[in-house]
């Protein structure tokens, strides 16, 4: 192998631009790379009817970790890249919970899933079989995270259970562990039955 090919080789990184809690990405090769060859991120137009790569939270702390991505405080050129860490406590302020939420999101991830944005309301992560493509399949399971500290009304369980039945997908409650590990338990039915049903 010569010299040449093992540059080709090296991975880029692409710099985005932070906008609150997404970040942009104005780069085709960036487009070409992390949407069309790892679906990674939202394809959006800008006002020059360019394509755009929208990233959220959880994908642009994935990209930071792999070393893909570049992202600088106040989007100052002048200024150094943002370290992973300080990443993390920058979308903090818009999720709480957003440490553990990678923590489930890379682990699916790294086992060969394709993760997409969920539907809100509880189901963070829609989550495809290994090899499908999201644009024309459609997904596999549901995540609902639970976290420690924060309960989870038996009803909300029932409503994402209903829709996991009624989109005919599996729903997968995730946790993480006082390790920093991801727990999945299936949950196959859930239904509250109220005094009046059981007459």
């Amino acid at each position: 192998m010569t010299e040449d090919s093992n540059e080709k080789k090296e991975k880029l990184q692409f710099e985005g631009i932070i906008r609150g809690n997404k970040v942009l990405v104005n780069s085709e090769e960036a487009i070409e790379e992390f949407y069309e060859g790892s679906y990674i991120g939202t394809l959006e137009q800008n006002s020059n009817a360019q394509r755009v790569l929208l990233l959220d939270p959880l994908e642009v702390l994935l990209l930071s970790e792999r070393r893909r991505i570049i992202l600088r405080k106040n989007n100052k050129k002048t200024e150094e890249g943002l370290e992973f860490e300080e990443l993390i406590s920058y979308f903090s302020q818009y999720d709480d919970n957003v440490w553990q939420k990678y923590i489930i999101y890379m682990d699916l991830r790294k086992r060969g899933y394709i993760v997409r944005k969920g539907y809100g309301e509880g189901v963070d992560f829609l989550v495809y079989p290994r090899g499908a493509n999201f644009q024309d399949d459609t997904a596999r399971y549901l995540i609902f995270p639970v976290f420690e500290g924060t309960p989870v009304e038996l009803r909300d369980l029932d409503k994402m259970s209903r829709v996991a039945m009624s989109s005919r997908k599996d729903l997968i409650i995730a946790t993480v562990d006082r390790l920093s590990k991801p727990i999945y338990y299936s949950v196959n039915k859930f239904q509250i039955m109220n005094k009046e049903e059981q007459k």
